[in-house]
């Protein structure tokens, strides 16, 4: 039998007929961009309204075969420069992408790379902190020792002076052509992380960890556009409007200033040998980002925030459209005026650190693959996604897989899936299935398992050379799976006190005259359990206690690994039988109110059983019981033996006998002329038999008749009565 050729409703038939599964299938559906972003990107982008498309093609340039790259910066003749780590290396690729080694500095790490208007290259390093002004030769020399230990920005004016950002003191530094510096600016901060020019030739400056972004004059004058919430304003950039976009970071505090502001900067450490080892800082996870647009007159819009990632680097196109180099899966980012965010490209390394724009093109450089890369206009000539991995929570059999395009004649693509039992997918997982070809429901071939995965391949060709275009997409993918069947399980049985009733609990406000829709809602656990709830109802409701004379309430918790409906069945047995003997079945409520009354005296223990029956064909259905504690029904209202009463003088002295039967006697009170109880204990102080003498003095009554009337209680709620009058002369 092919089942690629069954209907959707035929396969479901036969899964259930074959194997033993729970009837409510769950159905896995991935449509919105939060849930694509889950998984894993070659070549494909994932566009803001949750539609996957082949992304730019993203062509590699260079593999530098170093851990880090920090910084970049392209000449006037289209030679792009890098900085790396740990080994203070510059490489240069030429417009024809041909690259190699260029310089090296005396330092570990080229942090920050500028070039001035003679197409002169200067490198900022650390954790030296040193300036080096390289030659066309690619020979480095210090240009500018400011005795701080990070080079982290630079920036060169219309006159070449250039200035020097640094840590950890804070401080900026002005530096003639010459050589020759001076303290600009001193921003009484730890780290000064970012430097960019705004359209009037004001140094805008960013820091850390205050997360300061300072507007400051030519002649020093600082002037704070924005003090950010989060602590290190990574990267910046100006629009041909004017309006700045800065990229902010939470990081840990660094009270010493001893590691870089920025992940991945450097910690210094020194072995006993006084090797020095960098250390990236801060790689391994993020802890906020917030990325801002600010106008000229300084108002602050937020366009992204995020918990879990980093970002390096913003570019801004001539369309508008910002694109954000981020960590820890290497992503590029781009948002457009709207506010809408596109992944617009996934790349090897682990983070990506730097963009740049020359006439048109588009580089971007990795870290933990140190690699340059340059992003194309034209689509990539392959794309891979593949999902998150799904927990079906247990063994599961596998349903349909069906997806939905853009458009019908949008060109096909390929669908796999595999599952496993791990949830890291390893060698111990299927291989890939075969394609499907069904874009309406194909059988999924890949073996029961617990964990599951789907991948989807676009295949080559296409015409489109828009970065981020539509005509292509994967709008949703579903699956549908069904849980292999397991027992629901009872995990409490509580017998409450006697007397005491469970109901159910009035409904709230019914003056408002709110009422559940339909005459009938026996339905109701037909209906997936997506929608069965829509009515804000709960499943069960908890009871409420009230007293009721005789009552045994009886109350239980149930729980089910497969999420089925559950109904319960309650079961007597007095303590001298052998047979159980139903009192209800098909209960959907975890409470049962025994009614005492119409059972004889004697020792009982009630049985609950739970089944899953409501959610699966009768011959699967699974079922447990438990059975309770004994306990007592004893109907008999205790009785009262009185002896005659004794009289001396104004006191009276009244003996009596109270006598249970199947129960304890629980309490005695007394009452003179219908006055008040009054509480009166048994001759050996503690109530706690089936027989219990009492002895009850009278002092001071008046002359005359008085009544003494008696009430006793046992331990289940019975209630017996005694009367008896004394003459007092």
């Amino acid at each position: 039998m092919n089942h690629s050729s069954l209907p959707a409703y035929a396969i479901f038939l036969l899964l259930s007929a074959t194997l033993l599964e729970a009837t409510q299938p769950v159905r896995w559906t991935t449509s919105e961009q939060s849930e694509f972003l889950q998984g894993e990107f070659t070549g494909v982008s994932v566009t803001s309204d949750g539609k996957l498309i082949m992304a730019p093609a993203l062509e590699p340039l260079l593999d530098t075969e170093e851990a880090f790259i920090y910084s970049a910066v392209v000449d006037q003749g289209g030679n792009l420069y890098v900085g790396t780590g740990n080994n203070g290396k510059i490489f240069r690729i030429n417009p024809r992408g041909q690259g190699s080694e260029w310089a090296r500095v005396e330092d570990a790490a080229v942090y920050a790379l500028a070039v001035d208007s003679l197409g002169r290259v200067y490198a900022g390093a650390g954790p030296g902190g040193k300036v080096y002004r390289i030659n066309d030769r690619g020979e480095a020399e210090v240009f500018f020792d400011p005795d701080e230990k990070y080079i982290w920005a630079l920036a060169i004016d219309r006159q070449n002076n250039l200035f020097v950002g640094t840590g950890p003191k804070g401080t900026i530094y002005k530096v003639n052509p010459q050589g020759q510096g001076d303290v600009f600016y001193d921003s009484k901060e730890t780290h000064i992380t970012a430097l960019e020019w705004d359209l009037d030739g004001n140094l805008l400056a960013g820091t850390a960890p205050g997360g300061l972004l300072f507007r400051i004059s030519s002649n020093g004058s600082p002037f704070v556009i924005y003090d950010s919430p989060l602590s290190e304003i990574k990267a910046m950039t100006v629009d041909r409007y004017g309006n700045i976009y800065a990229a902010a970071l939470m990081r840990p505090e660094d009270p010493e200033g001893k590691s870089g502001p920025e992940p991945p900067s450097p910690a210094e450490t020194a072995g006993n040998s006084g090797e020095v080892t960098l250390e990236i800082s801060g790689t391994g996870e993020g802890t906020g980002l917030e990325i801002y647009k600010i106008d000229r007159e300084n108002l602050v819009n937020l366009l992204y925030a995020s918990d879990d990632e980093l970002a390096f680097d913003l570019l801004i196109r001539s369309n508008g459209n910002l694109l954000v180099a981020t960590g820890n899966k290497g992503r590029i980012l781009s948002i457009d005026s709207r506010k809408f965010v596109t992944l617009l490209s996934e790349s090897p390394g682990e983070q990506v650190t730097q963009l740049l724009e020359w006439e048109g093109r588009i580089y971007a450089t990795t870290s933990n693959l140190g690699g340059v890369f340059e992003l194309l206009s034209q689509p990539s000539s392959n794309g891979v996604y593949e999902s998150k991995v799904r927990d079906a929570e247990m063994l599961a059999s596998w349903g349909v897989i069906a997806w939905q395009m853009s458009n019908s004649r949008s060109r096909p693509v390929r669908v796999y899936t595999r599952s496993g039992n791990t949830r890291v997918p390893d060698q111990t997982w299927n291989d890939w299935s075969d394609a499907y070809s069904d874009a309406e429901g194909s059988q999924i071939e890949s073996p029961p398992a617990r964990f599951f995965q789907w991948k989807i391949e676009f295949l080559q060709g296409g015409e489109s050379t828009a970065l981020t275009s539509q005509r292509d997409a994967v709008e949703s993918v579903t699956i549908s799976y069904i849980q292999r069947n397991m027992s629901p399980q009872l995990t409490s049985l509580t017998l409450h006190p006697p007397g005491i009733a469970l109901v159910r609990p009035a409904v709230a406000n019914p003056a408002a005259g709110v009422a559940l829709g339909g005459p009938d809602r026996a339905h109701i656990r037909s209906l997936p359990r997506s929608v069965r709830n829509l009515d804000g109802q709960p499943a069960q409701a908890s009871s409420r206690r009230v007293y009721s004379a005789g009552a045994q309430g009886v109350s239980w918790t149930a729980e089910d690994p497969n999420g089925d409906d559950l109904l319960y069945s309650i079961h007597y047995r007095r303590q001298d039988e052998v047979t159980w003997n139903l009192l209800a079945e098909d209960l959907e409520e975890t409470y049962y109110t025994i009614d005492g009354v119409s059972f004889p005296d004697g020792v009982y223990r009630v049985k609950v059983a739970v089944s899953d029956r409501a959610s699966n064909p009768s011959a699967q259905a699974l079922e447990r019981e438990m059975v309770s504690k004994s306990f007592v029904i004893a109907n008999s209202s205790p009785s009262l033996e009185l002896g005659v009463p004794q009289v001396e003088g104004t006191r009276a002295t009244l003996e009596f006998t109270v006598q249970t039967k199947g129960s304890v006697v629980h309490q005695a009170e007394y009452s003179i002329d219908a006055g008040p109880w009054d509480i009166l204990f048994p001759g050996d102080g503690i109530a706690d038999s089936d027989s219990e003498h009492y002895t009850l003095g009278i002092e001071n009554l008046e002359p005359g008749e008085h009544a003494i009337t008696l009430r006793v209680v046992d331990s289940v709620g019975n209630i017996g009565t005694g009367k008896t009058v004394v003459s007092i002369p």
